[in-house]
């Protein structure tokens, strides 16, 4: 089982009952670390199984998952060097040999 972070989005009108929809949300595994109260959302963690019963909590209208990304990924900026000259100019760094 992995924990994933999660972002609970609660309606316009059940703002006023925040704190009462966090406490059912930890009642059903959520692990609630942050409110924002003024913006009707809560912060935390949340096995992915137990995101459908999140979900129907009344009040709550959306769930957002972070992304998980690693240190080498693609979106990554490739590593470039800066050249002296008239104008300058990129060019990339060939990798490094280990």
């Amino acid at each position: 089982m992995t924990r994933i972070n999660v972002t609970i989005a609660v309606a316009g009108d059940a703002r006023d009952r925040l704190y009462e929809v966090a406490t059912i949300c930890r009642a059903l595994g959520f692990g609630h670390t942050s409110t924002k109260s003024d913006q009707g959302v809560l912060l935390g963690s949340a096995e992915l199984e137990d995101l459908p019963s999140l979900r129907a909590v009344p009040g709550v209208i959306g769930i957002e998952m972070e992304e998980r990304r690693t240190a080498r990924s693609a979106r990554r900026s490739p590593p470039v060097r800066i050249r002296r000259g008239a104008a300058l100019r990129l060019r990339r760094v060939p990798p490094r040999e280990s």
